[in-house]
């Protein structure tokens, strides 16, 4: 999964390099062309599956208890996301963004998508938007947790049937780019979720997926890229499940063996949360700072640089210690459940 985080991080962060710089360099300009921020959505399907997965290693690890389970994965997730998350909140609010004080409560209470989806949708009064409303697609995943334990838990048959209805109703409804409904998508993630559940059951589909290297990775997001740009407008829906199907297929060829593995994108992939979580503001405020005494290039250059930069002391300092936290305070959840039912099973003998 890490080559494939590193894939949609890199896609995501093209699609902003060309929003921040295309009026200043031509090959900014170009990046606009595919819809790349269609990384977003592999980021999507991957969360889905991996979420999934999850659910179901907490909830064994906690003798089956689902609530048990879903205490040790929500808490996990919280303590995992929220420390990096509000560390770079907390340095876009004392920088000179322009970022408003709803903006930040936004973004630090994972609700970035109702937030800045009317701001998407035209209206005004709006913050600053390179500065937190990249926020909006960690709010969407932060609220897929909330349900992720009751996706878990259905049979495979049960998750085939929510995830029809996600679609199809996700597939008849326009949601073009910036609109309302279009920050609120879970198709990809449904789609993960059906994946992992699948991928559970003996001679599913999955087994027979042909093995999906970084190169076809790459073609693939491509393509979806190209077909989220022409699919924009009234058909938006279908291009929405569209591309969510075709990143399913990208990561169930991807988890196979025999596949060809790139190392530069996992390292990309392993700092792939902390870039996502500075790399928009670090962007605008490298603009603004060298408008005018360097060139396009120069500027990206230098924003791509200092993400790298920022993106690695947070790993260091907030990420990885937040990591190692959450995995210490599940385990000691799942623990209490275990030794809880030693204890009842000792005294029912």
């Amino acid at each position: 999964m890490d080559e494939l985080r590193g894939l949609a991080i890199a896609s995501v962060m093209l699609s902003h390099l060309g929003l921040v710089f295309g009026r200043d360099a031509a090959v900014a300009a170009a990046l606009s062309v595919p819809a790349l921020g269609t990384g977003v959505d592999l980021f999507f399907v991957i969360s889905g599956f991996a979420i999934v997965q999850n659910v179901h290693a907490l909830r064994a690890a906690a003798i089956g208890e689902f609530w048990r389970g879903a205490m040790a994965f929500w808490a996990r997730r919280a303590l995992r996301i929220a420390p990096p998350a509000w560390v770079t909140i907390a340095a876009i609010a004392v920088s000179a963004s322009g970022a408003s004080i709803a903006d930040l409560e936004a973004a630090a209470g994972f609700y970035g998508n109702f937030h800045w989806a009317p701001c998407f949708a035209g209206a005004g009064d709006c913050g600053d938007a390179l500065a937190t409303s990249h926020f909006w697609s960690l709010a969407v995943e932060m609220q897929f947790y909330a349900v992720a334990p009751a996706l878990a838990a259905l049979s495979l048959n049960q998750a085939r049937v929510v995830a029809a209805a996600v679609l199809l109703a996700g597939a008849l409804t326009p949601r073009p780019w910036g609109g309302f409904l279009w920050a609120f998508r879970a198709d990809a993630l449904i789609v993960g979720a059906l994946l992992a559940q699948e991928q559970r059951s003996a001679g599913s589909w999955c087994e027979h997926a042909p093995p999906i290297g970084a190169g076809l990775a790459i073609f693939w997001l491509m393509i979806a890229a190209t077909l989220a740009r022409v699919f924009d407008g009234g058909a938006s829906g279908a291009g929405l499940v569209l591309v969510a199907a075709i990143f399913g297929f990208v990561v169930a060829g991807s988890v196979r063996e025999g596949r060809r593995r790139w190392a530069a994108l996992a390292s990309i992939g392993r700092l792939s949360f902390s870039i996502y979580l500075v790399h928009l503001p670090i962007f605008a405020m490298t603009r603004a700072a060298l408008a005018g005494a360097a060139s396009g290039e120069m500027m990206m250059l230098a924003a791509i640089g200092a993400t790298t930069a920022a993106a690695i002391a947070l790993d260091r300092w907030a990420t990885r210690p937040a990591q190692a936290a959450a995995r210490i305070l599940s385990e000691r959840i799942c623990r209490r459940s275990a030794g809880r039912r030693a204890a009842t099973g000792s005294v029912t003998r």
